[in-house]
C-alpha cells in the first residue's frame, strides 16, 4: 500500500445516537447535499483538531498498556 492509499483508507465504525439527533443529521445532509457520514466525519475531524492528545499523554498511555500487558509482551518476545 502506498502512502496515498493509506491516507484514503476508510474504516467503518458504528455510530449510535438518539432519534432527534438522527433526524437533524438527515435534514442537514439533505440541505447540504452531503451524506450523514460526511457530516459526522467532518465533526470528528474538527473535534480532534481542537482537542489534540499530547505526546506526553500518548506515551503515558503506551507505558500503562505495556505495564498491564508485560506478561503478554514477554511471551510474544520469546515466541
Amino acid at each position: 500500500m502506498c502512502y496515498i492509499d493509506s491516507i484514503m483508507a476508510m474504516k467503518q465504525i458504528a455510530f449510535r445516537t438518539d432519534e432527534a439527533t438522527a433526524q437533524q443529521l438527515k435534514l442537514r445532509a439533505s440541505i447540504e447535499h452531503r451524506s450523514v457520514n460526511d457530516i459526522i466525519g467532518e465533526a470528528v475531524r474538527e473535534y480532534s483538531k481542537s482537542h489534540p492528545v499530547s505526546r506526553e499523554h500518548m506515551l503515558a498511555m503506551v507505558r500503562a498498556i505495556a505495564k498491564e500487558d508485560a506478561a503478554l509482551l514477554k511471551a510474544l518476545a520469546e515466541a
